[in-house]
Parts: C-alpha cells; structure tokens; sequence
C-alpha cells in the first residue's frame, strides 16, 4: 500500500506547486484595473488564463478574490472568472459566488479545461477545477472538483458546481497495514437530452486497497469496479 499511498500523495504535492497555468501580466494589469481590484486581495499563486480553442482572440482567465482576513495557513476565496480578448478587454465576467476554503484540507490548485464540453447547440462550455489536499501521512486525502460555465450575454452561466472527480483517501499505519479509496471520474456527452441540453453521462472507476503484513511481508489486495450515472439539466443546472 505505501507505494501507492506516496503516489497518490506526490501526484498532488507536484499539482500544487505547479498551481495552474500562467497568465500573462499585461493582460492580467488590464482585467484588475477594469474591475477595479485591490490587488493585495488577489491570491496571485492561484490566478490562471487558457486560451478558448473554439474563440478567436478569446482567454479564459480566473482571479481568486481573498474574503475576510487571510491568516495562517488558512484563507477563504471567490473566483472571479473572466473571458478577454488578447489585450485584456473584458468580454464577460462571473464572480461566483461559492467560496473556496484552505484550511487543514488546503487549496493547490486552479485550473481551465477546454474539453469538449458541447452541452447544447451552438453552446460549448468550460470547466475550473480546484485541486484541494490535506498534509496527514498516515491519514491522507485529496479531491479535485469542477465546476461548468458558458458565455450567455457578458456574462457567464453556470450550468454545474463542484462535481466531484477525483477522490483520494487512506487511512494506515506508515509501514504498511492499513487501506485506501481512489475514485476517478470523467465526463462524457450522451446521446439523450433534457431541457434542450446534452445529458452528462459520468464514469466512475473506484480502486479499495487494502494490505496488511503477512510473515513479514507486506500483501495488498486491490478491488476495481466501474459505474455509471447521468447528470440531467433541471431548473438551469445539471443535477
């Protein structure tokens, strides 16, 4: 199990260092002086941009706003999430409103998927993914969330909120007994829709790992099973 344990634990030790992707400085001087930002409230190590792959001369960029004070190893952020052109005029803007927490489970990541996310005719959304993690060893824990957005006006609809995707969690003794959950899920267009919008079919694959000592060695046994789920469209967002 400590093999896989570590390896789960250095997958996002590396996603937090890394942060997200960069965004470039002029851009990013024009998006807070048009928003009139107080730039020391800005958690700059989490902002990130992507270019959109289906928008010319189009960047998705997102800002994470402090809220409250900012204490040891602890703050409380909203993401301010904005479309420019290559300049850094803002086409449209979302501060949404769903707080994230560092805390003991801390924020490591921010990050754009440009996926292939056609949710409707003519509508193709984005998703941000916050990567979170806990620093305990013999009890470690990790998630990755995402949440769905698209252009609508100049402004931003969005369409799901922090679906879990990735799970991680383990509880042992740092040698070697002990057992483990992984889940991974990724998310597909389905044939069907409701409401006029494609249905999200999501799979899932779960991993328990359990391994104890047996005659001084150390034995894992390892279960896998795969589901499936559909999110449907209801009341403007996928539930």
């Amino acid at each position: 199990m400590n093999k896989h344990l570590f390896t789960g634990i250095l997958v996002f030790l590396v996603a937090g260092f890394l942060h997200g992707q960069e965004i470039d400085i002029m851009r990013f001087d024009n998006i807070v002086k048009s928003l009139k930002l107080d730039k020391t409230r800005i958690k700059g190590e989490f902002c990130t941009e992507k270019k959109m792959p289906n928008a010319e001369d189009s960047y998705i960029a997102v800002l994470p706003i402090l809220q409250g004070k900012e204490e040891e190893d602890f703050f409380v952020v909203r993401n301010y999430i904005v479309i420019t052109d290559g300049n850094g005029a803002i086409k449209n803007q979302y501060f949404d409103p769903v707080e994230v927490t560092s805390d003991a489970i801390m924020l490591r990541s921010i990050t754009i998927d440009t996926g292939l996310y056609t949710i409707s005719n003519g509508i193709r959304a984005f998703g941000i993914k916050v990567s979170v993690q806990n620093g305990s060893q013999p009890n470690p824990y990790s998630s990755e969330t995402i949440s769905l957005y698209y252009p609508a006006g100049k402004t931003l609809k969005k369409v799901l909120n922090a679906f879990e995707l990735n799970t991680y969690s383990g509880e042992w003794d740092t040698r070697c007994t002990g057992e483990s959950d992984d889940n991974h899920s990724v998310i597909m267009m389905d044939k069907t829709q409701t409401s006029m919008f494609t249905d999200l079919k999501i799979k899932t694959i779960s991993v328990n790992r359990k391994t104890q000592e047996v005659n001084g060695d150390c034995k894992e046994n390892e279960t896998s099973k795969t589901s499936y789920h559909i999110l449907k469209f209801k009341n403007g967002k996928y539930q």
